[in-house]
């Protein structure tokens, strides 16, 4: 099934790319296929607890991703947007979605824009994931930070951004509020105490899992819709500072008939984006909030555990080559409803990449990670609590696009 995704994925690109070109019907499309290399303990998606996407045991030549990102313009401002995915990891899904939304841009009127978002899709935290699909335009895998919002969050529900173009009023740069209203993230902290944090570019699908045994996400529990809400302010494409608050609401005492939990899930993120000139782009990013789950709410029998995660990034662009260094430092802390070891993590990474563009349509990508942590529930699976892991990826992406 998988093989056979890649090739129709494959001819769907080949075949189109002389389609006519109009505007109703946009398609854009990537496959990425990869020979790995890596050190350290299994996979936590292979039911281990590794921190890295592949582990030795899964390594060699696989299949990364596959995805399809149609955009169907309905009307001169609204749009409808779907990214199916499929990865080579034997989900229990063979194709799925991973984002699918409604885009409403009203015509301008004064220098205030107006957008709305309403469906499934990745909310505005990262700056690394900036390309289509919510792929990282700068390495392989983005930081610790962004790899688990893009496991356990995804906005199902409705967002309205605000945008003051203050520069056609003479000021500088523009001013965003950004507001969101969603459910089905109650399960949203399940990963990040079970495993901790960890650098992957394997995001969650809204039907599928991730792990073995599988956890699934998006689930509503307790009915009670949660909220983000945010700034952002860009000058121009040289500066852009965003800062966000999440929270879920959800309930920790509520819980499904099967036994799933809801989790109560906050954070702030703060973050900033330069580019001084069209080579370097420096990006950082920081994270903390808490997690709790079960219905003690002022005894040791809840859950809760905080964490934090940040990372700085630099990047360098000349011609066909991007090179990029990044430092992640990451962490959580439990501190209470102790039933063994703590589900405590401290951890570092470096990672660097290569990519070098072959053609409009094909790149090649290299990356190194070195992650250290410790993580003191493996001792119970007889594991070291410390860990030191590589993982050496080489990618090969195919790009294609076509309209109608």
């Amino acid at each position: 099934m998988k093989l056979g995704c890649l090739i129709a994925c494959l001819l769907v690109g080949v075949w189109t790319q002389g389609a006519s070109a109009d505007d109703r019907l946009d398609v854009v499309g990537a496959l990425d296929v990869r020979w790995v290399h890596a050190s350290g303990e299994l996979s936590y998606l292979n039911g281990g607890l590794g921190i890295t996407r592949f582990d030795p045991e899964h390594e060699d030549f696989r299949l990364s991703r596959a995805y399809l990102a149609p955009r169907l313009r309905l009307t001169d401002t609204l749009t409808l947007h779907a990214v199916i995915d499929a990865y080579g990891d034997h989900d229990r899904n063979p194709l799925d979605f991973s984002e699918f939304w409604l885009d409403l841009r009203p015509f301008p009127t004064n220098p205030i824009r107006w957008h709305l978002r309403l469906g499934a899709f990745h909310m505005p935290v990262s700056l690394e994931n900036r390309g289509t699909g919510w792929s990282d335009v700068y390495s392989i895998t983005p930081s610790a930070l962004n790899a688990w919002t893009g496991e356990e969050f995804r906005t199902i529900g409705a967002e309205i951004e605000a945008r003051w173009l203050g520069a056609s009023q003479g000021y500088l740069g523009e001013l965003a509020i950004i507001g969101a209203v969603y459910g089905w993230n109650d399960p949203a902290g399940a990963l990040i105490a079970d495993r901790g944090f960890a650098l992957t570019d394997r995001p969650s699908t809204l039907f599928g899992g991730l792990g073995r045994p599988p956890t699934t996400f998006f689930h509503e529990i307790d009915r009670k819709p949660g909220y983000y809400g945010g700034l952002a302010w860009r000058h121009h494409d040289r500066l852009e500072v965003r800062a966000l608050r999440y929270d879920n609401r959800a309930d920790p005492g509520a819980s499904t008939a099967a036994g799933g939990g809801a989790w109560r899930t906050r954070f702030s993120s703060f973050g900033a984006r330069l580019e001084p000139s069209s080579h370097w782009t420096f990006i950082a990013q920081y994270m903390n909030g808490d997690t709790a789950v079960g219905s003690n709410f002022d005894a040791e029998g809840q859950f809760l555990m905080n964490y934090r995660a940040a990372f700085a990034l630099a990047s360098y662009e000349a011609g066909h080559e991007r090179l990029t260094v990044r430092r992640d430092v990451f962490g959580t802390h439990q501190t209470s409803g102790l039933y063994g070891l703590p589900s405590n993590q401290t951890g570092n990474a470096w990672t660097a990449s290569l990519t070098h563009e072959l053609g409009m349509q094909w790149q090649l990508a290299f990356e190194w990670i070195r992650a250290w942590s410790r993580f003191d529930p493996r001792a119970e699976l007889g594991l070291p609590p410390a860990l030191l892991q590589s993982q050496i990826q080489l990618a090969l992406r195919y790009r294609f696009r076509f309209s109608t």
